[in-house]
């Protein structure tokens, strides 16, 4: 199993820098950049930043979105990031959840299969150097491209369409979908349908999990540390239906959650996430717990990496160095 890491690039860029290559020091596979606008650093200088900065980690947005981004502009700013890293270049495509609602989007109106699929086919098409139908009616494609990108291309999903369309379209699928292997296996079967049903082998797909993540030697304070986190994620549709109790939780979560405290420690909305939710959504709490975590995860079939979130910092907790750090000590290295 490969680790990665998800970085919400709320931090100043120097710092978000340093993070990317301190995760390339202790051998994290990939560096994921979140895509909001209106919460992070822009994007496609970050990870440009990012690239200038290291040489072995693999880069990408995880996850860039259609509603704030032309398929034509995103297209052609991982295709550009592809000239200063090649070969290390990935990309995760999504519907959008912090972007959507700080721009005044439901996420019901964002979270559409429709439009990840026309995204997915509309930038790989883009990407191969062919032309792509664009909303105006035309026929589009990069100019400037000399020859076809080969970038690999995930779909994040976490209800069962969106995951059956990540299957049959991607190059990888990120699946966001509680870190409880019996949901998560659940989710792939719908990932494993949707490469069926595209007559693809489901083992040619690299599937991931996306999941927050918080270690610390005091359990409470890191698990307090992840509920920011865990928020975020009640929000999306699971491919499951959980307890009567659970749904009632993160739907308290939901009607309350601030977009502009999106997946930061100290956000508001933290304190209705529940022991429970923390234990069902997030990797968290001391080296041993997490240890534990991560071991069960390796049990599912069909699991390639695991992509620890931790939040944005915040006064009194922990910072995003620290997280990392003894992640990959205490955990990593133990080959849990």
């Amino acid at each position: 199993m490969k680790f990665d890491v998800a970085i919400l690039a709320t931090e100043p860029l120097p710092d978000v820098v340093r993070q990317v290559q301190l995760a390339e020091r202790l051998g994290y596979d990939t560096a994921w950049i979140t895509d909001s606008h209106l919460i992070c650093r822009e994007l496609w200088v970050t990870l440009a930043a990012c690239a200038t900065a290291t040489s072995r980690i693999r880069l990408g947005p995880g996850v860039t979105v259609p509603h704030s981004r032309h398929v034509s502009v995103t297209a052609s700013a991982i295709a550009t990031l592809h000239d200063l890293a090649p070969g290390r270049v990935v990309i995760g495509v999504g519907t959008g959840g912090s972007s959507a609602q700080t721009m005044g989007l439901s996420l019901a109106q964002v979270g559409k299969a429709a439009t990840l699929e026309r995204t997915a086919v509309a930038l790989r098409r883009l990407l191969q150097g062919q032309t792509a139908r664009f909303e105006t009616g035309i026929e589009g494609r990069l100019a400037w491209l000399d020859a076809p990108r080969a970038i690999p291309i995930y779909l994040a999903g976490s209800g069962p369409r969106m995951l059956e369309t990540a299957g049959r379209l991607g190059d990888g699928a990120i699946v966001y979908a509680t870190v409880s292997p019996d949901v998560l296996k659940v989710a792939l079967e719908r990932v494993v349908a949707g490469a069926r049903a595209a007559g693809r082998a489901p083992g040619d797909l690299d599937i991931a999990l996306w999941a927050p993540m918080s270690i610390g030697r005091d359990r409470e304070r890191a698990r307090d540390h992840a509920r920011g986190r865990v928020a975020s994620a009640c929000r999306h549709p699971l491919p499951v239906r959980l307890s009567d109790e659970d749904e009632a939780a993160m739907r308290r979560v939901r009607e309350s959650y601030d977009a502009y405290q999106h997946a930061t420690a100290a956000a508001r909305h933290r304190t209705l996430v529940t022991d429970r939710l923390v234990d069902l959504m997030a990797l968290a709490g001391t080296p041993d717990d997490v240890a534990a975590q991560v071991g069960r995860l390796r049990g599912v079939a069909g699991l390639a990496r695991v992509i620890a979130f931790p939040q944005a910092p915040g006064d009194g907790f922990a910072a995003r160095e620290e997280i990392l750090t003894m992640f990959a000590e205490a955990v990593r290295q133990r080959g849990a």
